[in-house]
């Protein structure tokens, strides 16, 4: 064989392999890409069912923890705040204020509408309850036995006159004089599913809004008819006003239009 013909069979030999070598990387990239399509398929599926499942567990959350239509725009009225009203119409001062921990009790209690009514010296809170957890307080009294009151501490003594007391703000070291204030008027929403909402209004709250803060207490209403306020034996507590909290103007007109109560 001469060297010619060598030469024509190697680089033939050569041609071959090259043209094998070429056809199997097609086909292998054409495996590879149809691997990694079907895998970013499957990825970007996993990814929309994620999202989708995120947005139905907070749109159930949403719709299961939201107050009933009966509470929107609702505050309780009484003869005293329909007369005012009456009377000064847009001048009717309303403040709505943003709780900074709105929880106690871990989440069994949650408040909620919190409002001034500066004009009447009146302030109303919804207080929402988990009935889940209240129920196995309450396993004897499934009403919830529950008594509500109103600390207004004050740092210094324009806020009462007679009969106050004193006690020491913790953060501050104030000398707080304060007065504690039942309920004039409560009333209960939602006996039935997963949360109790108690709407609670106060008469006869002075707030001076760089001095004054306002705390809820709540607590079990005891069997031996003892009703003294303890600062000590509650089961939830809040603050709902002092000087570092947010309040926001609302319009007063909303509370009287087209709501029935």
């Amino acid at each position: 064989m001469n060297i010619k013909a060598k030469f024509f069979r190697k680089r033939q030999g050569i041609f071959i392999d090259n043209q094998y070598n070429e056809n199997y990387g097609d086909e292998f990239e054409k495996n590879k890409n149809r691997k990694k399509s079907w895998m970013w398929i499957c990825f970007k599926w996993i990814v929309y069912a994620v999202a989708a499942l995120i947005i139905i567990v907070v749109a159930y959350r949403l719709i299961d923890t939201g107050m009933p239509n009966d509470l929107k725009n609702y505050i309780i009225k009484s003869d005293k705040i329909e007369k005012a009203y009456a009377n000064l119409k847009a001048d009717f001062k309303i403040y709505k204020i943003d709780v900074r921990n709105s929880f106690s009790m871990g989440d069994a209690l949650f408040v909620d509408n919190v409002y001034y009514l500066e004009s009447v010296e009146n302030f109303q809170l919804t207080l929402r309850c988990k009935n889940s957890k209240l129920e196995q307080m309450f396993e004897d009294n499934p009403a919830y036995p529950f008594r509500y009151y109103l600390k207004v501490s004050s740092v210094n003594n324009d806020l009462v006159s007679d009969g106050i007391d004193s006690t020491v703000d913790e953060e501050t070291d104030y000398i707080l004089d304060y007065v504690i204030l039942q309920p004039m008027a409560e009333n209960t929403f939602g006996k039935e599913g997963r949360y109790r909402y108690f709407v609670l209004s106060f008469d006869d709250v002075q707030i001076a809004y760089a001095k004054t803060k306002v705390e809820l207490y709540v607590t079990r209403n005891k069997t031996d008819g003892n009703y003294e306020f303890d600062e000590d034996d509650y089961v939830g507590r809040f603050t709902l006003f002092d000087i570092n909290m947010p309040k926001s103007k609302i319009q007063a007109k909303k509370f009287w239009s087209g709501i029935k109560y």
